[in-house]
């Protein structure tokens, strides 16, 4: 296409007449998608197999013509301010040169991977569900990996005795598995109780795994994201008999977790790491120049560096990285990026909130999306997300949907016009 963003894209419904030859080039594609998201389940090393297939399979989709539609014109602007100014933070003077160099790097492939989701979801809607059964698959076989590793105490699958399947660190095997937790919990809710319990092994295996991550950010995930989706379900429920069952699945869901968290507790390895993690404050949270301590200090230090202090230098200067999202980005990408970051957030929440209300093919997607990436965005107050795999297609679908929609907007305008034209005068 002659433009970066094209004004229209082909739906999924439109590929099947374009010969056998391209049907076949969709399939494979959809194939090698599938199983790139899949491999997000393994990150143990660098570069992990995510890397290699989502990054050759989308320097390939664009090279054969996916184009960005003027829907994720703002994903695509924000996200490139976000690495410009990470760009320009390489010209401070800093401790850590090449690493910073090789984040930065690592900084463009995620924001090329969300703008890829994106594009791909845009270009073809089919491929929601794609990345719908393939980020479950992955969560269940990252999951399957950390309970094993916790339970047979298998070194490589696990971290201070916490659970962290074949990721770096528990902190992020957790929240890895939110979204397709909430998917699942979505399907519990709203399909017929008799054909629900196959779902009920698959949730019940994701909520041992975070629970045994013994990561606070995933149980406050975890918890806020059901809840949530609870609520929204119920909103968009008019009949009082389903709001009811929805009650009442809710309450046997929450006495379950209750009666299954007790049972856990009784054991005594599990008891003295559930007493030690469950606390609101760890003593690095709360020390002289603790966690929350070095957050001020951040904050005043990036009111005084418009470029920023150094994507890495942080932890120079103090035992740890910031551990906040919105800091990392102020000293990090400078005040460009900070910016850019905060836009590209408030900006993704509020295009996508309408679409968890309206009747749409991709609704359940997005409810499950959108309040994914509103916990996210709490528990950046207390962790460095700007590098994980899974926050980045949360963005691509975001984006994707947002696109799907404004599609929908104009195709629904234009056939209002032309039944105005189409009246006798």
């Amino acid at each position: 296409m002659s433009t970066v963003f094209a004004g229209t894209v082909p739906t999924g419904a439109a590929l099947a007449p374009m010969g056998a030859k391209r049907f076949s080039a969709v399939r494979l594609g959809d194939v090698i998608l599938f199983l790139g998201v899949m491999s997000g389940s393994v990150v143990m090393f660098e570069p992990a197999p995510y890397e290699v297939l989502i990054g050759v399979t989308g320097i390939c989709a664009f090279a054969l013509g996916l184009s960005l539609p003027r829907a994720i014109a703002p994903l695509f602007v924000l996200i490139s301010l976000f690495n410009i100014g990470g760009l320009i933070n390489l010209t401070v003077p800093m401790i850590e040169a090449d690493k910073a160099r090789t984040f930065v790097a690592v900084s463009f492939f995620l924001a090329f991977t969300s703008l890829f989701f994106a594009a791909t979801i845009a270009d073809a809607p089919h491929r929601l569900n794609l990345f719908m059964r393939a980020s479950i698959t992955a969560a269940l076989i990252a999951a399957a990996l950390g309970i094993v590793g916790y339970f047979f105490d298998i070194d490589a699958l696990t971290r201070y005795d916490r659970a962290k399947g074949a990721f770096k660190d528990p902190n992020v095997f957790g929240p890895f598995l939110i979204l397709p937790l909430l998917l699942l919990a979505r399907d519990l809710l709203t399909r017929p109780l008799l054909r629900v319990w196959a779902t009920m092994i698959p949730v019940l295996l994701l909520l041992a795994a975070i629970f045994f991550s013994y990561s606070r950010a995933a149980w406050f995930l975890a918890a806020f994201g059901l809840m949530a989706l609870g609520i929204v379900v119920f909103l968009n429920e008019r009949r009082p008999s389903q709001r009811i069952r929805l009650i009442l699945i809710a309450a046997t869901g929450l006495a379950t977790i209750v009666v299954l968290i007790a049972f856990a507790a009784s054991i005594p390895q599990i008891s003295e790491m559930l007493e030690q993690r469950a606390k609101l404050l760890q003593d690095y949270d709360s020390a002289r120049l603790g966690r929350l301590a070095r957050h001020w200090i951040g904050f005043l230090w990036a009111t005084e560096l418009p470029l920023g202090l150094g994507p890495l230098d942080f932890a120079r200067y103090y035992p740890e990285d910031p551990h906040n999202v919105y800091l990392k980005a102020l000293l990090g990408y400078g005040w460009l990026g900070g910016v850019a970051y905060l836009t590209l957030v408030f900006w993704t929440l509020k295009s996508l909130f309408p679409l968890m209300f309206k009747s749409r093919p991709w609704q359940p997607v997005a409810q499950c999306v959108w309040i994914a990436l509103f916990g996210h965005m709490i528990i950046g107050w207390i962790i460095d997300s700007d590098h994980w795999r899974h926050f980045f297609l949360l963005w691509g679908l975001a984006w994707g949907m947002i696109a799907l929609e404004a599609r929908h907007r104009a195709e629904h305008n234009r056939q209002s016009a032309s039944l105005v034209l189409s009246l006798p005068r």
